[in-house]
């Protein structure tokens, strides 16, 4: 498989929501990025508002890989973003908690929690690849008490207008390059996965549409699912809320 090409970023100052940009003409390599959206969406439908200017939404459009591969491919893009954060010149640490939330951990006085999620959805031929990074939120201005911001992972001082520009080249570059690896070699895709979950060999509840399944985080299977060891048996999840317990 041929390396991704991206084509050139469109940018919004503000747009109803990048994926739905996207979905609505998914080109291979087309990049749709905005400062705010106004109808940005999350896992199962819910809502992800931000204030104008105060985060980055990116979607992409890749070709489809064979069937089994496809669950990967919103992985890897939480890999990417990850690496973006880790590498960049206001760096950040941070994990990936099944399937694709990038979580900070902080390192000093940073505050904890998720600072991106990612949303993908199969039209046609293309995946369309949606990740929604909080950048320069204060406290006040997140949803929930397990959200935090760039800004409040490091040590809350505002960021430099430049490090949207400079995080999405390097995203776009570790995406191509992963997802080319998963056509190549899935098994050294996967790996690279597991280098970065904190979830496994954790206590979870994974949160389903009707029921919580509880048990041990046990592993990843093939095609990128959650197995989760309780009561003796185990259980596949491609889908569904994960929580860490504490013990």
């Amino acid at each position: 498989m041929v390396r991704q090409a991206w084509a050139r970023p469109q940018w919004h100052s503000t747009i109803d929501s990048t994926n739905l940009a996207l979905l609505a003409d998914p080109q291979p390599g087309r990049v749709v990025v905005a400062d705010h959206q106004s109808a940005g969406q999350g896992r199962r439908g819910r809502q992800w508002v931000t204030p104008a200017g105060a985060a980055l939404a990116v979607s992409v459009a890749v070709p489809a890989p064979v069937p089994l591969l496809i669950g990967w491919v919103p992985l890897l893009a939480g890999v990417a973003v990850q690496r973006a954060l880790v590498e960049h010149e206001y760096p950040l640490r941070a994990e990936l908690k099944w399937p694709n939330d990038v979580l900070v951990v902080p390192n000093g006085p940073g505050r904890p929690g998720k600072v991106c999620g990612v949303l993908a959805s199969v039209q046609g031929s293309q995946v369309v690849v949606g990740v929604g990074l909080n950048i320069d939120q204060g406290a006040e201005d997140l949803p929930v008490p397990s959200a935090t911001s760039w800004r409040l992972g490091r040590d809350g001082s505002p960021l430099p207008r430049s490090v949207r520009a400079s995080w999405l080249e390097a995203y776009l570059t570790h995406l191509a390059d992963l997802l080319h690896g998963l056509s190549e070699d899935p098994e050294a895709a996967r790996s690279a996965y597991l280098e970065v979950c904190c979830t496994l060999g954790q206590e979870v509840a994974v949160q389903l549409t009707s029921t919580t399944v509880r048990g041990q985080a046990s592993g990843i299977d093939r095609d990128g699912a959650l197995v989760v060891a309780h009561g003796g048996r185990r259980s596949v999840h491609h889908a569904g809320d994960v929580v860490h317990l504490r013990k």
